[in-house]
């Protein structure tokens, strides 16, 4: 009985330590456009370890990015953080080191991307839907090969991998099964042929958000999207 009250009093000690209340955010820029690299939402992250904490293995935390190429994140602690942008669809990129973070601080990430979609088109026909684009690899000498290119729809303005309507309802050929390196499939050009999928039958009365991404075959295979665009069926 003894032992169980002094668990029970040690358990209702106050805890002293105030509440992380830090706040990192930035932007992924994209190397080419300038503006903002975009995304699907968590599709990856900015890795972060915190280099004035004293254990002796620092672990790494994840910051999410959104859909828009932003992050924000305001329940970090104080400190010295070393980041990384870590896992998303692009060339890898170097560690920015010892980020002094206080009550706010901004720190934006220019990375370049394995691909661009271009000219990413769609028609829409009665119900039926059809999407198109190109692709641009402005770095091609090691580029991992040519993955797959799909079409993603969604009845929310979330829009990609992490969140949309199973292509297989529709069709299980809409996507495209590329496989192959960027000379195989596209040449010395650094643009590619237009790549159509569709007709995709859409319901009546409803609105969707479109996009299409192109993911290349490396340890991620995380995709590069086109803008996302507003689809109201009649």
């Amino acid at each position: 009985m003894a032992t169980a009250m002094l668990c029970l009093a040690s358990c209702m000690e106050i805890d002293n330590w105030d509440e992380p209340d830090a706040r990192f955010y930035g932007r992924i820029i994209d190397a080419y456009t300038g503006e903002n690299l975009l995304s699907s939402q968590n599709d990856w992250s900015i890795r972060i370890w915190e280099r004035s904490w004293t254990e002796e293995v620092i672990n790494h935390q994840s910051l999410s990015v959104k859909q828009d190429g932003s992050y924000n994140n305001s329940k970090l602690f104080a400190g010295t953080y070393d980041m990384l942008a870590y896992g998303g669809p692009f060339w890898p990129c170097d560690t920015i080191r010892n980020v002094k973070l206080d009550k706010s601080t901004e720190q934006d990430f220019t990375v370049t991307p394995y691909l661009q979609i271009i000219d990413f088109d769609y028609k829409l026909e009665g119900t039926q839907l059809t999407m198109s684009c190109r692709l641009k690899a402005p770095v091609r000498e090691g580029l991992p090969n040519l993955f797959r290119i799909m079409p993603f729809l969604s009845l929310t303005t979330f829009c990609g991998e992490s969140n949309y309507i199973n292509i297989a309802e529709y069709n299980n050929n809409m996507q495209i099964n590329i496989n192959k390196s960027w000379k195989d499939e596209v040449g010395d050009s650094e643009t590619s042929r237009v790549y159509t999928v569709g007709p995709m039958p859409l319901k009546s009365g409803y609105t969707y958000y479109i996009r299409m991404g192109a993911a290349v075959d490396d340890a991620n295979r995380k995709y590069n999207y086109s803008p996302i665009a507003k689809v109201t069926v009649p």
